[in-house]
């Protein structure tokens, strides 16, 4: 037992120790050792204490240590079967299953099961429910009963604290409580519970409270003070700062100011005074650093102004030197253009524009295609050459680059249905095309249409169809009562009644039962929806599910080619086959080939070992498949297979590369996958092949007792030596030892080993390279180049293959690999062939090749000479020197004419030949002289007459006579030279002529015209008519007057009435009275018969038809002729039965020295004027005379009688010769007495026109009216004002009712005189301008367009309401818009504005409505001193005290006018009003803002009182992309007028350019319709009114453009720009320039009273008709509520 007791005793120690550090460490760790353990352990530690014990104490204490230890080792052995026992419990539990366990709860540190109860305190007790522990306290122990206090329950023995000044403890239920002790000494802190000793601040603060009255503001009571301090805010370094809402302290504001310039925050640019600098903005600050210059390409750069760096002026290359900026085209390539810019050379390709499908090839020298021919099927056609179709029945040509193809026309045929026969083109009246279907002559069909029968027949390309009766069924319903009728039965099966069916294998037949009656008929097919359908199998009527075409069928949308025409490509679509050309690509060969049946043309093919390859085909050699080949231009080239890395490192040889992976290819043998191996040359190593890699381990050795055994030759396993002895080098040295390598010095490559004294040498050995190319290293091949066909490449290195040519190698790794060269495209349309590719540097032209600058003769053309240059060809005709001859003759095989020859008109002429001239053969010979041609006339013989005729050739021949430019036969006669009066005869080529003898004439008055040899005798000319000699004729002007022309004198005269009967009648129309019934003195006359009707010769009587009732008879005296200039001693009194005295002498003409004269002649009651050389007399009217016929008397040489006095009927008094009176029954009548004659004149008024309500009344003591009030009241606009009511007219005028008079007064304004940065300006309530600074304008017009301060025009979209403009810095006052749609969505009109200044709302509504403070008010309104309101014309205008004018039309434009002094603090969508147009955009917060709709929505304000509606914020919106391009055209067209002629003169002044897009804009907007018209004249008057402003005055509105009406009742007209002040009663007394002066209205279309009128009560009058005005000083009158207010 000792020597196990002896082993444990260390084990026991370090137990003991271990329990030791266990209980003393505290480490959490409790070892509950046994009691005797520790007895043990204390005694070992006090042994040293006891240095005098027995020697046998030892053996005396080791007994209870050997008792322990036997203890031990028990309970190690109860451990043991316990760790057993447990084991197998884990066992168990591990193939136990996991149910769900009851529920349970944990408490007091252990889990308790469902219902048990425990308690965890004395007084509380606990039970498990469902998983959770429910306690309650135990009430019912004296010790356990807890508290309550203000609804809040405590435990037993709990302490509470219900306030902060209170402690309570809650003992069995009762609740004590004390206050909190108080300190001695200073006063506590502020809430606390104990008395405060310093005094508080007023607003209920305690001493030390702090408090925030502002956001930015800190407080603090201090001994009853109130203390308050802003907040500390650090220095800004920036120009600009702000402070950011919600925030105390400022803060930059973003962005830099810098040299005069503002910079966006993070901006970068460069300092205006040293271009040198970059300088950037970061935080507010400005950072600038020095520039760095790159480097020029050109010697001598310049520097310019403004930049830092210097640049190249110019580009040089190649000897050739370009400007800056220049643009030339690449020589050698036309479709390149370079740019020299700042020294630099920058090309691009040019870019061809394709306007046609089928260009023709570029021209040489030239890039881009044209389109002056067609380029097809690789085929060239020359503009308007036919192109094959392949389709027989259309017709194509090449038309500028594309193809146009039409079908060949048909003749008309004399049937209405022709039908078409295949192969033909055009139809034939042989049979029939009916609702889409062919029919043969004589055939019948039947349709079925909107359920009818309809059988049709065709007749030679006629269709004539009937309706067929239905049979009759035989089954009918039996009187007695219901019967069924039986079913049907057809070929065996039964059909129940009314049912429809297909019969077996006849798709094409339909049968019902009908009455037990089985009816079959022909299915009728409708026309199928498409031009070529498909028969399906098995079906009757065919169907658009694909197309049949040519007797082939095609699925829908599968694309094919026409087997008849092999270059359309067809396309089948829903039963309808489109066919278009084929457009052929290009070909990549020289000789491009075409065979039958072969659209377009290809290269060549290639045969290889009598296979067939389509050119550019790639594929494997058909003896040899590790060859690739490829077809090219009918050439197979081929060359090895490029092989692509095996994914293994040593795989098997495949059919071409060594890619097997299934196995492995290892020192020059193969193994199956799997294999094991010995290594090939190391027989210490065993290899495997796994998946085609080779891996090889060492053989194990077992060891060895020596420690240094040798490895022997051919031995894998080291072996312990037996005796050593040293070796002898070759060529001395040391010798070697035994078993020890060394290389021999002369040969490296052979290692040599000492073994027991001998040494033995063996090459080296080399494994193999794992490459395909290695070179020669210095021992062993190497991989770190290539050995290929005799030559070392290194790695990496790229050379033409040594045997393939055009093939490129790469040396890499060893392995070399060639591949066929890559060409690029060449860069010219006409590269030669290189060695390899093609290069640029010849031509290949038409299959021959030139080199590059060589010239050569045209293959197609012999006389053109072509040049090639860097593969462009460019040909041209030969040059011919010049030549000194006219006509040079060109040489048959020559190109270039000679002067040895001449070639006329198409005829050829040796030199020093003469022939006929080509042009005249018969009178014209030309000679041939140096290649000229010169001809002259041939010689004429001479003529024998003086008047000789042309013959032929022009020469003179005396057959006929030649005279005045005509010929004449022999013995004719003809008139002489115009104005000869000659008669001439041709005898024997002589012209003899003769004068005209003229007939007498008896006539005194002989005239010969113009033209004409003999005179004439001319007439009378009256009135420019002529009248013949003795005619006579009724005067125009006076139906009673008749005229007579005798010896060229006219006398007119009033008819002289003669009555023949006892009762005659007058007509209305009659001049004198007539008897009825052509009968005197029992005669009966017919119509047109005159005769005497007494025995006075001057008398006579006409029988005249009547247009109504039976002839009638008018007598009256015969007119004699005036005997104008003949002396009284010439003049024969008439013979008997003659009337009218003659003269004895001729009488005096009328010449032209004598036009315009008059002469008395003897009659006195005639008057003669010498008119159009013709005497015109009239006879004198006599006036009416009011005394008796006897008392009437004809003073000597006068023609009317006269009286000494009138008689007065109506007065029955006599009035002398002279005197006036006035007419007794109307005063405005007078009458003067003029010799018997009385005269009466009325007295002349002016045109009077009274306002609505008012009277005219006679004026008092005069004849004329004058307009007067109804009563005693006035009328003022329309209405009634009471007598002694005063009124405003305007801010100058006053007026007042003074018995029923309105009497004014108006105020006269001094002179003004305004700097020149200033304008006049009207104040409310004050009539005379005053001088302001010089104002600026923003319009809002159209779907609103905004113009603002500065002149930029900006469009917004948005239908809420904006702040349009405000004075954003002494808020003076705010205008505002708001918007609506008008029913569309996206584009708004300005509705209505509102006007705010100070407390006081101006709105003004749509239809010019104006309202203050929400009520309605009339116009003009004044509210002193702040505002003036008035009507001008259609405008409404608001003059505001701070010098503001708001100008509204009532519909949608609106202008706000301010003057200088609000420069720079002005904001909303009219901008800042600062001069710079480029920062308007600028928001609310003061920053520019990215889009105008971003813009303008920044400035929405919520709308005013009144039912809210739907607003929409303003969008990015374009309406013409929306509307479409018609609307976009139709809209400029219609805004074009904005560009033309009526607004010229303005485009010099205001650009147009701006407003037509907004006209533009608008129309697009508005869509079609009365709204367009609108919106157009809104944009027009917009343009207009900027015009007016800027001086000029378009007259642009036409009879159909933005008419505007006026009441020309009234006397208005329109005026494009009629006076703002126009003239009233009230103003007519100042002076016009006065007015103008005073005026400070613009101008406004409209209305105005014509010139000399004036303008009251809305009606234009003259201004004598105006109310009196009564004029004041210089005082303004009272302004007083205007009549009715």
């Amino acid at each position: 037992m000792a020597g196990p007791r002896a082993a444990l005793l260390p084990l026991v120690l370090q137990l003991t120790s271990l329990a030791q550090v266990s209980v003393t460490g505290g480490g959490g760790v409790i070892l509950r050792e046994p009691p005797q353990l520790a007895d043990i352990h204390d005694s070992g530690q006090q042994e040293p204490a006891h240095p005098s014990a027995p020697a046998g104490a030892p053996q005396e204490q080791g007994r209870p240590l050997e008792e322990w230890l036997g203890r031990l080792e028990a309970q190690m052995i109860a451990l043991r079967e316990q760790n057993k026992e447990l084991e197998a419990r884990v066992r168990q539990l591990e193939s136990c299953e996991c149910r769900p366990a009851s529920a349970q709860c944990w408490g007091l540190g252990q889990a308790w099961p469902e219902g048990a109860r425990w308690e965890p305190e004395p007084c509380t007790a606990c039970v498990c429910r469902e998983g959770a522990a429910h306690c309650e306290p135990k009430l019912g122990l004296p010790h356990c009963r807890g508290c309550s206090h203000n609804g809040q329950a405590y435990r037993n023995g709990e302490t509470f604290s219900p306030d902060a000044c209170t402690t309570c403890h809650c003992l069995e239920g009762a609740i004590t409580c004390t206050q909190k002790p108080c300190p001695r000494g200073p006063c506590p802190e502020p809430g606390a519970c104990c008395p405060d000793c310093e005094p508080g601040c007023p607003g209920g603060h305690r001493a030390g409270e702090t408090w925030h009255p502002e956001p930015c503001v800190i407080c603090t009571c201090q001994a009853g003070t109130v203390r308050c301090q802003g907040p500390s805010c650090s220095e800004l370094n920036c120009l600009e700062s702000y402070t950011p809402p919600g925030e105390c302290c400022p803060v930059c504001r973003p962005g830099c100011e810098y040299e005069g310039h503002s910079y966006e925050e993070g901006a970068s640019f460069l300092s205006s005074s040293n271009p040198c600098l970059q300088c950037s903005c970061l935080s507010g600050l400005v950072r600038c650093i020095p520039l760095r210059c790159p480097p020029n390409p050109c010697p001598e750069p310049v520097p310019r102004p403004g930049h830092c760096c210097p640049t190249c002026q110019g580009c040089t290359e190649g000897g050739s030197h370009w400007e800056h900026g220049q643009e030339w085209t690449a020589p050698g390539d036309p479709c390149r253009i370079c740019q020299c810019l700042e020294g630099h050379i920058q090309c691009r390709q040019r870019e061809c524009a394709s306007l046609c499908p089928y260009p023709a090839r570029p021209l040489p020298g030239t890039c881009c295609p044209l389109c002056d021919g067609c380029f097809l099927n690789g085929r060239e056609y020359r503009r308007g050459e036919p192109v094959g179709s392949g389709d027989p029945c259309s017709h194509c040509r090449c038309a500028n680059g594309s193809i146009q193809c039409e079908p060949l026309p048909c003749p008309p045929v004399p049937c209405r249905h022709p039908g078409r026969i295949p192969g033909q083109c055009c139809p034939v009246c042989d049979g029939c095309e009916y609702q889409g279907h062919q029919y043969q002559s004589e055939e019948t069909f039947r349709l079925q249409e909107s359920g009818r029968c309809i059988r049709c027949s065709c007749q030679a390309g006629e269709v004539s169809c009937e309706e067929q009766e239905c049979p009759v069924a035989p089954c009918a319903l039996p009187a007695s009562g219901s019967q069924l009728c039986p079913a049907c039965v057809l070929d065996g099966e039964e059909f129940a009644e009314g049912v429809q069916w297909e019969p077996d294998g006849q798709p094409c037949t339909a049968c019902s039962c009908h009455d037990g009656v089985p009816m079959c008929g022909t299915v009728l097919c409708s026309p199928a929806p498409c031009q070529h359908p498909t028969h399906p199998p098995g079906s009757c009527c065919p169907s658009c599910e694909s197309c049949t075409y040519h007797g082939q069928v095609y699925a829908n949308g599968q694309n094919f080619t026409d087997a008849d025409s092999p270059c359309h490509t067809c396309y089948c679509e829903e039963g309808t086959v489109r066919c278009s050309l084929v457009d052929c690509p290009p070909t990549t060969c020289a000789r491009p080939q075409s065979g039958p049946g072969q659209c377009c043309p290809r290269c060549p093919d290639c045969i290889l070992e009598e296979q067939v390859f389509v050119d550019g085909e790639s594929f494997s050699h058909p003896q040899d498949p590790c060859q690739e080949c490829q077809c090219r231009e009918g050439h197979a080239r081929c060359q090895p297979r490029a092989c692509p890395p095996a994914p293994c490192a040593h795989p098997r040889p495949g059919p071409c590369c060594q890619s097997n992976c299934n196995g492995c290819a290892f020192g020059g043998k193969e193994y199956p996958n799997g294999a094991d191996f010995p290594h090939p040359s190391d027989p210490c190593r065993q290899c495997r092949c796994l998946g085609g890699s080779v891996q090889c381990l060492a053989r194990r050795c077992p060891p060895l007792p020596c420690p240094e055994p040798v490895l022997l030759p051919d031995e894998c396993c080291p072996q312990c030596p037996a005796a050593s002895s040293g070796c002898p080098r070759p060529g001395g040295g040391v010798p070697a030892r035994h078993l020890e390598h060394f290389s021999l010095p002369e040969d490296p490559c052979r290692r040599c080993l000492c073994l027991y004294g001998s040494v033995s040498c063996q090459r080296l050995p080399c494994p193999p390279a794992p490459c395909a190319h290695p070179r020669q290293g210095p021992c062993c091949p190497s991989c770190d180049g290539c050995l290929y066909q005799g030559k070392e490449f290194a790695s990496g290195e790229r050379f033409p293959s040594p045997s393939a040519a055009c093939h490129v190698c790469l040396c890499w790794e060893g392995s070399v690999r060639c591949e066929p060269r890559a060409c690029a495209p060449a860069q010219c349309p006409f590269p030669a062939r290189g060695d390899c590719c093609p290069v640029c540097e010849g031509c290949e032209y038409l299959g021959e090749t030139y080199l590059s600058s060589q010239e050569f003769p045209d293959p197609r053309e012999p006389c053109n000479l072509c040049t090639c240059l860097g593969g462009f060809v460019t040909c041209g005709h030969r040059p011919c020197e010049p030549l000194g001859c006219s006509h040079p003759l060109t040489p048959a095989g020559h190109c270039c004419p000679t002067c040895q020859g001449c070639l006329y008109h198409g005829v050829t002429a040796a030199p020093g030949e003469t022939l006929p001239d080509p042009l005249d053969p018969g009178c014209s010979l030309c000679t041939c002289q140096e290649g000229s041609v010169q001809c002259r006339k041939k010689p004429c013989p001479p003529a024998l007459c003086p008047h000789p005729s042309p013959g032929p050739c022009f020469c003179p021949v005396c057959h006929s006579c030649f005279s005045q430019g005509q010929e004449h036969q022999d013995g004719e006669e003809f008139g002489g030279p115009p104005g000869s009066c000659e008669w001439c005869r041709c005898q024997a080529g002589r012209v003899s002529c003769a004068r005209l003898p003229c007939p007498p004439l008896s006539c005194p008055l002989q005239v010969t015209e113009p033209g004409s040899c003999c005179p004439r005798c001319r007439g009378c000319l009256a009135g420019g008519e002529e009248h013949p000699e003795g005619s006579s004729w009724v005067d125009p002007q006076s139906p009673c007057s008749s005229c007579m022309c005798h010896d060229g004198v006219v006398t007119c005269a009033r008819l002289q009435c003669v009555s023949s009967c006892a009762r005659p009648h007058q007509g209305l129309n009659d001049c004198c009275p007539r008897c009825s019934d052509c009968e005197h003195k029992g005669r009966k006359y017919e119509p047109g018969e005159s005769f005497q009707p007494g025995t006075d010769p001057c008398e006579v009587c006409i029988c005249e038809l009547q247009p109504e009732g039976p002839p009638s008879i008018q007598c009256h005296r015969r007119q004699c002729p005036s005997l104008v200039g003949c002396p009284t001693s010439q003049i024969l009194p008439p013979g008997p039965q003659h009337c009218c005295p003659t003269c004895a002498q001729a009488l005096s003409n009328c010449t032209e020295s004598l036009l315009g004269s008059e002469l008395a002649p003897p009659d006195p009651c005639y008057t003669c004027q010498c008119q159009d050389l013709t005497w015109l007399c009239v006879h004198r009217a006599c006036p009416e005379l009011s005394c008796p016929l006897s008392e009437r008397h004809t003073p000597p040489g006068s023609c009317c009688p006269m009286c000494r006095e009138c008689v007065v009927e109506a007065e029955d008094r006599r009035v002398a010769d002279g005197e006036s009176w006035q007419d007794p029954s109307n005063p405005c009548i007078m009458c003067t007495c003029h010799g018997g004659h009385v005269e009466c004149d009325p007295e002349e008024c002016p045109a009077l026109s009274c306002p609505q309500g008012w009277a005219k009344v006679p004026e008092a003591g005069g004849c004329c009216e004058r307009c007067q009030a109804s009563a005693q009241s006035c009328a003022h606009q329309g209405r009634e004002v009471a007598s002694g009511e005063s009124w405003a007219v305007d801010v100058c005028t006053t007026c007042s009712c003074v018995a029923g008079t309105v009497r004014c007064q108006s105020q006269r304004c001094p002179p003004l005189s305004c700097g020149p940065d200033e304008a006049p300006a009207l104040s409310p309530g004050s009539c005379c301008p005053r001088c302001l600074p010089r104002p600026a304008s923003c319009m809002a017009f159209g779907d609103p367009h905004y113009r603002t301060f500065d002149g930029r025009l900006l469009h917004f979209q948005g239908s809420c309401s904006y702040v349009l403009a405000k004075d954003c810095r002494g808020g003076d006052f705010s205008v505002h818009v708001t918007n609506t749609n008008r029913g569309r969505r996206g584009v708004a009109w300005t509705q209505e504005v509102a006007v705010q200044l100070g407390d006081v709302t101006v709105g003004l509504l749509q239809g010019g409505v104006v309202t203050v403070d929400g009520r309605p008010v009339a116009l003009p309104f004044l509210q002193e001193p702040l505002l003036y309101v008035e009507l001008q014309r259609r405008t409404v205008i608001l003059h505001a005290q701070p010098g503001l004018q708001v100008l509204w039309d009532g519909q949608s434009q609106v202008e706000v006018s301010v003057p200088g002094s609000y420069r720079g603090q002005m904001c909303g969508l009219c901008g800042n009003f600062n001069g710079f147009a480029q920062d308007d955009l600028q928001g609310p917060e003061g920053l520019l803002l990215p889009t105008e709709a971003a813009f303008g929505n920044s400035w929405q304000v919520p709308e005013g009182p009144g039912p809210s509606r739907p607003c929409f914020k303003g969008r990015e919106v374009d309406p013409c992309k929306a509307s479409g391009y018609r609307a976009r055209r139709e809209a400029n067209a219609r805004c074009g007028v904005l560009k033309s002629s009526p607004f010229s003169r303005c485009h010099a002044v205001v650009p147009p350019e701006p407003f037509f897009a907004a006209c533009v804009y608008d129309l697009c907007a508005c869509g079609p319709g009365s709204l367009a018209d609108a919106c157009l004249c809104d944009a027009l008057e917009a343009y207009a009114s900027h015009c007016r402003q800027a001086g000029v005055t378009p007259a642009w509105r036409g009879p159909t453009l933005c008419v505007v009406g006026c009441p020309l009742d009234r006397g208005f007209v329109f005026d494009e720009c009629g006076p703002p002040c126009p003239r009233t009663c009230f103003n007519q007394h100042v002076p016009l320039g006065e007015l103008a002066a005073h005026c400070v209205r613009p101008c406004v279309p409209g209305c105005q009273c014509p010139a000399g009128l004036v303008e009251h009560e809305a009606h234009c009058i003259s201004p004598e008709a105006c109310p009196p005005v009564q004029l004041t000083g210089d005082q303004p009158p009272r302004p007083l509520p205007s009549p009715g207010q």
